[in-house]
């Protein structure tokens, strides 16, 4: 026994722990899930100068919030070699099954990746919803399916006053009857 006089459930090695007086365990945070949609800016005109400083920000912006759909959106009207290399690598980082793509609004900034052959591999559009809809299988903008075009036949009646009154222009053509 101690000298203080008290003897608390602890003291002895059969008594069970005393969890009244600690505060309850809080069990490990489970990894969060990655978001849906992560959009991250690159607004800078890569060169060799920045380049590493450049890909530190994104591939930083990448890991810290991972998503499934990681949406890179160029407002440059240049895109450099280096910034293609930047967003090949970077596009290897995103979440487990997480895929990178590019909304590059300017249509000189996505020339050089359809010049490049990345396009696909990168799933270039104009737009960020744009930029998802590719990813996800469908066309980059809204473009309205073309309609089937059906010749239309005029019914016989029409067809017989039309040559009456000289055709499709009226009474008054020049027409010889």
């Amino acid at each position: 026994m101690r000298s203080g006089g008290s003897v608390s459930r602890t003291d002895t090695s059969d008594a069970p722990p005393d969890t009244s007086d600690a505060p309850p365990e809080t069990p490990a945070p489970l990894p969060a899930a990655p978001a849906a949609l992560l959009v991250v800016p690159f607004d800078t005109l890569v060169d060799l100068d920045n380049e590493v400083a450049a890909e530190a920000a994104l591939r930083t912006a990448v890991e810290r919030h991972p998503a499934r759909i990681v949406v890179v959106r160029v407002r440059s009207r240049v895109v450099t070699p280096q910034a293609l290399r930047i967003l090949l690598r970077v596009g290897s980082r995103t979440a487990p099954g997480g895929v990178l793509c590019v909304a590059a609004e300017y249509p000189a900034a996505r020339r050089v990746f359809h010049l490049t052959g990345l396009v696909r591999t990168l799933h270039v559009a104009a737009t960020v919803p744009g930029a998802v809809r590719r990813v996800r299988g469908g066309p980059a903008g809204h473009t309205p399916r073309p309609q089937p075009r059906v010749p239309v036949r005029p019914s016989p009646a029409l067809a017989r006053a039309w040559r009456r009154e000289g055709g499709p222009r009226g009474a008054g053509s020049a027409r010889p009857h």
